[in-house]
């Protein structure tokens, strides 16, 4: 998901190195107009790892309830959606001085975590990865001290390498109180996956109107990888690794306030698409949502949606798949995208495929 307006980028980057960043070359056999995909495993074989090492690190500080531990596997700027609003904390610091109500551990200010309560870790999936980045399910479950269930927290994360250093640099957990577990929203998952079939749709009736009729006003936080268009345009011209770099970077966050002036005058540039979209497998004609897209947690407020599509030619073609990671937020009583770690995740490009 990509901000509407000029991003504001918070300042700071993590200390510590674990290795160090650099450009990356094509993989042997990549089409000249081909984009990386996961066939290759430059796309996950040092972003997996390393992802689900981090988040097993930060999982276990938080059960541990050790607050410096806690801080350690993190990017600073880190961005969390504890409710709908991306709550900003700006360094290590301000981190150990005044963490959110959610990860404070200290014993001091406001807090979600129950004195002797304690943490079960129940599920750790990869749902998307490219070189530099990946995005992660994590679910656990709280009890208090004498051994009842209090709740269940199902969250999201996003791991990006800065600067040649793993960290998280996105959340959004929710919260569910263990009389609601299994709950189900209809509503978050009906309006998510229409946000994402009119979206397509956008796209394929070339229609800037109804692009512009799935965005709200409000403010975002987004990890920036190398967005969709970059990427597609840098493989067209044969450099398909542009985007794919870690040295220097200091953030990826981007937090920005959506205005419905910014969303009114966005510009999808449909001639431009399609000149590009379709590669080396044919001309692009219209796009669906993933049928694998689906609301991987909810609430009444929140959802987190594992997205989607493929696009196609006239005749029913594939030419690629994509996937992504969002946050949904209900604000003035509708369901809008607030972030994420957005289109990341090129699959498949068969333009790789043409000619083999």
């Amino acid at each position: 998901m990509t901000a509407d307006t000029d991003p504001k980028t918070p300042g700071g980057s993590a200390p510590t190195k674990l290795r160090q960043g650099a450009e990356l070359p094509a993989p042997a056999g990549i089409h000249p107009m081909g984009q990386l995909d996961a066939r290759y495993p430059v796309a996950y074989e040092a972003s997996a790892p390393a992802a689900l090492g981090v988040a097993v690190a930060w999982m276990a500080a938080l059960a541990r309830r050790d607050a410096a531990a806690m801080a350690a596997p993190l990017h600073f700027p880190f961005a969390i959606f504890e409710g709908t609003e991306p709550l900003v904390v700006e360094s290590a610091a301000a981190f150990a001085e005044t963490p959110p109500a959610s990860l404070n551990v200290t014993g001091r200010g406001a807090t979600e975590i129950a004195p002797g309560s304690y943490d079960l870790l129940d599920k750790l999936e990869l749902l998307i990865f490219c070189p530099v980045a990946a995005g992660l399910s994590l679910s656990f479950t709280r009890y208090s001290k004498d051994g009842h269930k209090l709740c269940q927290c199902d969250g999201v994360y996003a791991v990006t390498n800065n600067d040649g250093r793993w960290g998280i640099e996105l959340a959004s957990t929710i919260y569910t109180p263990a009389a609601e577990i299994g709950q189900v929203y209809s509503d978050a998952v009906e309006a998510n996956l229409r946000r994402g079939r009119d979206w397509m749709l956008g796209y394929t009736l070339r229609s800037q109107a109804l692009l512009n009729s799935t965005r709200r006003p409000g403010r975002n936080a987004n990890i920036t990888i190398y967005g969709p268009r970059e990427r597609a345009g840098a493989a067209r011209a044969g450099n398909p690794m542009a985007g794919y770099v870690s040295q220097g970077v200091k953030s990826r966050l981007r937090v920005s306030e959506a205005t419905q002036e910014g969303i009114d005058r966005a510009d999808a540039n449909f001639p431009e698409f399609a000149r590009w979209a379709g590669g080396a497998v044919g001309e692009w004609d219209y796009t669906m949502n993933h049928p694998d897209a689906r609301v991987l947690h909810a609430s009444p407020n929140k959802a987190h949606t594992l997205s989607g599509y493929i696009r196609y030619t006239k005749d029913h073609v594939e030419i690629s798949e994509t996937r992504s990671l969002g946050v949904s937020v209900y604000r003035n009583n509708q369901w809008a995208p607030a972030g994420g770690l957005g289109n990341v995740m090129l699959h498949h490009d068969r333009s790789n495929s043409v000619g083999r």
